[in-house]
């Protein structure tokens, strides 16, 4: 059962349900993300697969609900400089953010405390926002370093991709922390060893929400069982006692 639940976490973690395009319009680049037929039964899978592992969100598999989030997420974060709209029954066109994904700094070993810091500040700005579905604070369930964009010009990272909601159950200090929890997730199996800490460290800092990261000290240790099977999806299959290690050097750190 782990091993056919090891599987399927990989196949959701890299499957490709949207079809992308770049297009100038208006003499603005729009990437335009359009719905594949099979992504609704697709993500239904993955609905269920998160439903028995404990990840706390859900995909959008429904296309009209997946456009309204997808662009009032966006113009909520970013709408005072760029646009966002729906585009026909499976689409949604988004104004291409300046700067580069910070995975692809994490990649080539080239990511800094000021990228962390400035993805910390727009997480926490992103979290003030008030959020009509959830009734209170917005949370991004995703926010994983391929979902930062940042823009080296002026130090600032923005958000992007709004495909999961978390459940709108969970109370707003849960939410937060989770995706603090994500984003450490996908940064401690790609970095080396020695930058880990002060790179958590870091990025935690300049969140500046000490009683939010006291929720997440608690959250940084490995479950067990199948809740395990997803921690190793997303800390990229790093070694468990390796991972352990990295988890309790920053807990005793906080």
């Amino acid at each position: 059962m782990s091993h056919f639940l090891t599987a399927a976490g990989s196949l959701v973690d890299r499957i490709k349900i949207n079809a992308l395009s770049r297009e100038i319009r208006d003499g603005r680049p729009m990437w335009i993300k359009r719905r594949r037929w099979t992504a609704k039964p697709i993500m239904a899978g993955a609905n269920a697969f998160f439903r028995v592992v404990g990840n706390p969100v859900r995909a959008l598999d429904d296309f009209g609900a997946w456009q309204r989030w997808e662009v009032e997420c966006f113009l909520a974060l970013h709408g005072d400089r760029f646009r966002a709209y729906a585009e026909g029954p499976r689409a949604v066109a988004a104004e291409e953010v300046p700067g580069v994904n910070l995975s692809q700094y994490l990649d080539t070993g080239t990511l800094t405390p000021a990228m962390l810091a400035a993805a910390a500040v727009e997480m926490r700005r992103a979290h003030a926002r008030i959020c009509g579905h959830f009734g209170t604070a917005w949370s991004h369930g995703d926010p994983h370093a391929g979902n930062f964009i940042y823009e080296e010009a002026g130090h600032r990272a923005r958000l992007i991709d709004f495909e999961v909601q978390h459940h709108a159950t969970l109370p707003a200090e849960e939410r937060h922390a989770d995706d603090l929890l994500v984003f450490l997730q996908d940064m401690v199996g790609r970095i080396a060893p020695e930058l880990w800490l002060p790179s958590a460290r870091a990025f935690l800092a300049a969140y500046e929400r000490p009683e939010i990261v006291a929720r997440l000290r608690g959250r940084l240790v490995a479950p067990r069982g199948i809740a395990r099977v997803w921690w190793a999806v997303r800390t990229t299959y790093l070694a468990p006692a390796e991972l352990a290690r990295r988890l309790a050097e920053l807990r005793a750190s906080l």
